[in-house]
This record gives C-alpha cells, structure tokens and sequence, in this order.
C-alpha cells in the first residue's frame, strides 16, 4: 500500500474536493483518502471480523471512485444511492460479520453500475443482470451473515468477469478470465463451510481485479504495483492462522488492487 501512496503522490493534483459524483479531471485525493482511512481504522481495528468490515467498507468506496471516473453523468444517482444504502444498512447491523456482508452485497451493486457503464452496445445487460438476480435469490436461502458474504464475494468475482470480458477486446486474456472462475468453482466444491467459500471468493477477486488492472495498464507502467499486490496476498497468506484472517487479508488486497485501477483510470 505504501508504495500506491507514493505512487498518488507523485502524481500532479488537478483539483481537491470531497467524495462526491460529480465529474472530476482527478481522483487522486479521493484514492488516497480511502487507503488511508483503511490503515488508519485497521489501527483500532480489535480482530479479523473487524479488519474484514473495515475492507468491505472501503472497497465498496474504492469501487465508488472507479465508477464516478467512468461516469459520463447518467449513472450518477445509482452510485450516490448504493454509498447511502451502505450507510443505512451500516446502522442495523449488529457486529463486523453483518457489515462485512453489507459491504459485499453493495460491492456487487456498484460492480453492477461499473459494468453498465462498459457495456455501450448492450451486450452484457442480460448478464450483469442475472448476477443480480442470482445473489437476491442466493441470499434468501442463506442461514447467517458468512453465507451472505460468501454470496456476495461469489458474484464479485462473476460481475469483475463481466467486466474483465467487456475490457477483453483483444481476446488475450480469455483464457485468464476463464481460470479464475475455474478456480473458484473447484475450490467452492473443496470447501467444508461458509468461511472458507469467503476466502475462495475474496481471493479469487483479487486475481479477477489483477486481470482487468493488466487490461487497463496498456503503458505497462504500473505492472511492478500489481505484481506487488498479487505477491503480498500470497505472502500474508502464509503467515495467516484460518479463514478470519485470510478474508481480512482478500479484502484489503482487493482494495489496494482495487486502488491501482483507479489510478490508472485517471
């Protein structure tokens, strides 16, 4: 992470102003802001449910940024209405577990708006909107907060699909699309619960959210910040004790990873 501030730093600032819809010529303060704020509340974060509330909360934000870049104005209400359902729903939930739900579920909704805004000619409506459909049907049938995650996480990975494909006009990267949600769907079966199906989901994200960073990168400028991203998951992943840790650790990458593409876009 230290290394994307630096990176924003350098980076000449056009305008500053708070988190808002409107157009921009630069996001870099907004950026900032949310890494910060994720390592600041990481600080008093108690435990890995908490640090996993603490990166679905921030990657919703992240990904908030990523669609205002993309917003031509027409999907402005969208984006502004998915930040206030996160913060209403914020004040029912009873713990990390129910936020971090939360947070993945309005994470889907703005992956939704992202892949709207890409899909031009139409091409993919039927699609985002079957992962829609298919996360309020999955969501009815979960028994608890894990399960909504691991729901939420799951239709992530498929919604980045979509717009890992819509970014794909060269067709190089079919076959890195496809290996992602193969992954997720061997490792789903090899699951023993809910916990471990939102580490596969969280960690597939990451992958899914490195390919469409690799697709935007056409200056291959930032290629050292993705590797970097993909090499700190795997090394905290060893150093991680169980599933907690390993969602918590999916999550923060998923924002950092998430980062680079916002800079990118700028």
């Amino acid at each position: 992470m230290k290394k994307i501030l630096c990176l924003l730093l350098s980076v000449t600032l056009l305008i500053s102003f708070g988190i808002s819809t409107q157009a921009a010529t630069n996001y870099g303060d907004l950026i900032s802001g949310v890494l910060d704020d994720m390592s600041t509340n990481n600080a008093n974060c108690s435990g890995a449910p908490q640090q996993s509330a603490n990166g679905a909360y921030r990657l919703v934000e992240m990904f908030a940024i990523i669609a205002m870049e993309d917003n031509a104005g027409r999907y402005s209400d969208l984006i502004s209405g998915v930040l206030d359902d996160m913060s209403t729903n914020n004040a029912s939930c009873s713990g990390a577990p129910q936020q971090t739900a939360n947070g993945t579920y309005r994470c889907v909704e703005m992956l939704a708006i992202i892949a709207l805004e890409h899909d031009t000619a139409g091409r993919y409506t039927d699609l985002i909107s079957s992962v829609l459909d298919d996360m309020s049907t999955n969501n009815a049938q979960c028994s608890g907060a894990p399960q909504q995650t691991a729901n939420g996480l799951y239709r992530c990975v498929e919604m980045l699909a979509i717009i890992a494909l819509e970014l794909n006009t060269s067709g190089i990267y079919s076959d890195l699309i496809s290996g992602v949600l193969d992954d997720m769907s061997t490792n789903n079966a090899s699951c023993s619960g809910a916990p471990q199906q939102e580490v596969n989901g969280a960690y597939r994200m990451v992958e899914m959210l490195a390919i469409i960073a690799m697709e935007l990168n056409s200056s291959s400028r930032y290629t050292e910040l993705i590797s970097d991203v993909l090499d700190d998951l795997n090394t905290n992943n060893a150093q991680c004790s169980g599933a907690p840790q390993q969602l918590a650790n999916g999550l923060y990458r998923c924002v950092e990873m998430a980062a680079v593409i916002a800079i990118i876009n700028q």
